[in-house]
This record gives structure tokens, sequence and C-alpha cells, in this order.
């Protein structure tokens, strides 16, 4: 009995002990999102500050004035004083006047009656400017001028000489004739600008027209020297001719 109670307690626990199959468990795992990437910083282009230089160009308040004699009005800076007076000429029936706007000739207007070349020799002698100068034709308030500028060095000499046919009524042409300073980098634009202003006007309304008139200063008289020519020289010089003293009117 023993043997059969002991044999059936073996077999049970040997039926007991089976295998069991395991179910494998599933864990879900939740990766991060990625984020924005980090931007590597990059090093900044070096700028080298570009120095700025201020230049002030200094505007006068303008003034206009008229020559009732001689038929013409423009408009100058009203600090500048302004002077005409007769020029000596070797032909009688050329009536010659100088009107100085700036001293020392850097400025000024020639005014002449018309007779026969007096125009053509003004261009003959501008035109022996060196280097030769460049050479146009302008209309400036109804008046037709040739043009002529050259520049030499630091300077550049600029000259209008009007036409015969655009003289005002009482037979008056003009020449006028600047030497502008490249040191002076608004100089040239500004005398520009004051022959854009000059005209000429009619008797009859001398007397209404607005602005200073030019005194006349007779005498003293100019000679009639020659006007300057190539190089910074002279012509005749003071032994005179018809074609009357425009003493700077050269290249320096």
């Amino acid at each position: 009995m023993l043997i059969i109670v002991l044999g059936i307690f073996l077999t049970g626990c040997t039926q007991s002990s089976g295998t069991v199959p395991v179910t494998p468990s599933i864990v879900q795992t939740t990766l991060p999102t990625p984020g924005p990437a980090t931007p590597v910083p990059t090093l900044a282009a070096t700028v080298v500050p570009r120095q700025v230089v201020t230049i002030i160009h200094q505007v006068s308040q303008v003034k206009n004035i008229r020559d009732s004699e001689l038929l013409f009005t423009l408009q100058v800076p009203v600090e500048w004083n302004i002077t005409t007076y007769r020029v000596k000429t070797a032909d009688p029936e050329v009536m010659l006047y100088k009107t100085d706007l700036v001293a020392d000739n850097v400025f000024s207007i020639y005014t002449y009656t018309v007779s026969r070349s007096q125009d053509q020799a003004y261009r003959d002698q501008f035109r022996k400017w060196s280097p030769a100068p460049i050479e146009t034709t302008v209309t400036i308030n109804t008046i037709v001028y040739d043009r002529f500028e050259s520049t030499s060095g630091s300077k550049t000499s600029v000259a209008y000489v009007a036409r015969k046919g655009s003289a005002n009524e009482r037979g008056y042409a003009s020449v006028l004739t600047f030497t502008a300073d490249a040191g002076n980098r608004f100089e040239k634009d500004d005398f520009e600008r004051i022959v854009s202003s000059f005209r000429y006007f009619s008797a009859d309304i001398a007397g209404s027209l607005p602005g200073e008139e030019i005194p006349h200063s007779n005498p003293p008289f100019e000679s009639s020297a020659g006007m300057n020519s190539a190089k910074g020289g002279s012509d005749s010089g003071s032994s005179g001719g018809s074609t009357g003293g425009c003493s700077r009117c050269s290249v320096s």
C-alpha cells in the first residue's frame, strides 16, 4: 500500500509540473519628437566703417541788377558790388563796356556795339585757348550764344559770345566770360547760374524793371589790350585792336 500511495503521489507531481506557455508582454516606447535644429552660429562679417565727408554749399541770396543804358539785367549774390566802365578801342565805331562781376577778371561781361565782324573777332580769340576749347551753341533767354570751354590744370575757362542777330534794341551784344577754380567744386555751377539769368530788356520798361542800377565809372578807362590767347599769353598787347579788352580770357 505504501508503495502504491508513493507511486500515485509521484505521478501527480510529474503532471502538475508540466510546461506552461508564457505570453510575452509588448512594451510600447514613445520616442521624443525632434525639435527645431539648433542653429550653428556663424561669424559676422567684419564691416569697416566708411568715412563720410559732408560738404556744405553755402548759397547766397541773390539780387537783381540792371543796366538801363546797355539794356541788360541779371541776378548776382547780394554781397557782390558791380560796376561798369568804358573800354578804349582802336575803332571809334565800337563802343565797348566792361562789367566786373568778380574782381581780377574772374567773371566779366563785355558789352559792345555790333559792327563789322566784332563778334567773330571774339570767337577767333577764344579758339586760341590751349587746350583747344569745346565749342557749342546754346540759347539762353532768347539770346543765341557760341559757348567755349577749356580746362587746364585746376582752372576752367568759359566764354559765351552772343550772336549779332541776338543784339538788343540799341544794337548792343555781349560776351560773358569766367574762370572757375576746380578747388571750389561749386564755383563753376554758381557762375553758370548767373549766366543763365542774363537777359536783355526794352528801353521802355527800364524804369519799371526791378533791381539795382549798375553804376558806370567813366573814367577810368581800360586800354584796349587784346584778349589773352593760347597758354595764357596775349596777342597784340596794349597796342590795341578792335577786339577790346578781355584781359583774362585764357586758361591759366
